[in-house]
């Protein structure tokens, strides 16, 4: 029996953030119960990086691996939430202080969360994002997944996006968007099914932290 303990997903709405430079979300009546017997709402102006949403190779790399060629239970499995206590970026010398296996799915919990940054419409410039030399001691940690607590694990001034190559590089996986506020350190079981978009460099996802 699986017990869900937190629901990470951010809510699709208009008021929701969104990265630098993207249209905000639009959700518009295509049809209606009054006019046309049945609710559909059409959603406009989305990436596939929107909200909590994945990241795969090919979003960075020319023939990396696209989110249907990811087997579904790479996004699945042990993770650890670890509370990062910098305010500025995720480094490696923090993580010298935490156990992270093989294959463990790592989340972070940052200042991101605590200042519930997710909540506010207007994007936030001044996050807590993850540095190069973080990346690299993941990859070689081998951590399976990164997922961070607000829309990406590279700053928003440095175009290069080094974490995210050095990351999906290496083949880790990218979960963004992590609604993690009230979340508490430890290990749980992470279920994250992104949308099968055939050829796809990433996707929105439902995810949720369980017990098994």
């Amino acid at each position: 029996m699986i017990t869900i303990l937190h629901d990470i997903s951010l809510p699709v709405g208009t008021d929701m953030p969104v990265y630098a430079g993207d249209p905000p979300i639009s959700l518009e009546p295509q049809l209606t119960l009054a006019a046309d017997g049945v609710n559909v709402t059409t959603i406009r102006h989305a990436s596939t990086h929107f909200g909590t949403h994945v990241d795969v190779p090919r979003h960075v790399l020319a023939g990396g691996a696209s989110l249907d060629e990811v087997p579904l239970e790479r996004f699945c499995g042990r993770a650890r939430v670890i509370h990062i206590r910098d305010r500025q970026a995720i480094t490696a010398e923090e993580l010298a202080g935490y156990t992270i296996d093989p294959g463990d799915l790592v989340l972070f919990h940052t200042r991101n969360s605590e200042e519930r940054l997710l909540e506010r419409p207007a994007f936030v410039k001044d996050y807590v994002y993850l540095t190069p030399a973080a990346a690299s001691e993941l990859v070689r940690r081998q951590a399976g997944l990164v997922g961070i607590d607000y829309l990406s694990v590279d700053p928003p001034d440095d175009r290069a996006l080094p974490a995210h190559h050095i990351l999906l590089g290496a083949g880790v996986l990218i979960l963004e968007g992590a609604a993690l506020a009230g979340v508490a350190p430890g290990t749980y079981q992470l279920i994250c099914l992104p949308l099968r978009i055939r050829g796809g460099d990433g996707a929105p996802a439902r995810a949720v932290l369980a017990r098994m």
